[in-house]
């Protein structure tokens, strides 16, 4: 099945390709191979860290999705990666920047596994990825949408300096969304802004 490109292609081209894998000071974020199909599984299986991603998904659409995440990366060379803690092969979730939905605009996206939450991983992964993206696709803002009853991603987003814009459409059966975005001019170069 060939890969129909996203507007955010179009305008960035095909030129464009983040360097994998991506390290951190705790963590590793890498294309998606088979093996994290596992990860990805129980981070779908579970209500309270699906609940603002979609709910509760089956094995089978974490395979999809798997599959989905790591040829959307090899056509593009950019989008979303497996994260996985340093010292391990275990996928505990998703990071990184993708094309927007219906836009033609780059969003941070991450997810992760319950059992990983307050850590501070999903801050380290996504600044991570605010900033490769920065430093390698050529985008001026990347932006991020959020439930407002997310209150964790909220935390997260503002720990990355990201700043509110909007509200927009969510999905049923959540009518609102708030949009979130972060300026190149304004991004830390590689630290979240302070303060």
């Amino acid at each position: 099945m060939a890969h129909k490109p996203s507007a955010v292609q179009l305008v960035l081209g095909a030129k464009h390709r983040i360097p994998v894998p991506i390290n951190t000071a705790r963590l590793e974020l890498r294309p998606f191979r088979e093996s994290d199909i596992d990860g990805i599984a129980q981070l779908l299986a579970d209500y309270e860290a699906t609940r603002f991603i979609g709910g509760v998904k089956s094995r089978d659409v974490a395979v999809e999705s798997v599959h989905t995440m790591r040829d959307a990366f090899a056509v593009r060379g950019w989008g979303t990666l497996a994260v996985v803690p340093g010292g391990t092969s275990d996928c505990i979730g998703y990071c990184g920047v993708r094309p927007l939905a219906h836009t033609a605009e780059v969003e941070v996206a991450f997810a992760l596994q319950q059992a990983c939450w307050n850590q501070g991983y999903a801050t380290e992964a996504a600044a991570a990825s605010i900033d490769i993206a920065f430093n390698n696709l050529g985008v001026k803002t990347i932006a991020a949408t959020v439930y407002p009853e997310n209150k964790a991603s909220l935390r997260v987003l503002a720990k990355l300096g990201m700043t509110f814009e909007s509200e927009v459409f969510g999905h049923w059966p959540m009518a609102t969304a708030f949009l979130f975005r972060i300026e190149r001019e304004k991004w830390g170069g590689g630290t979240p802004p302070s303060g």
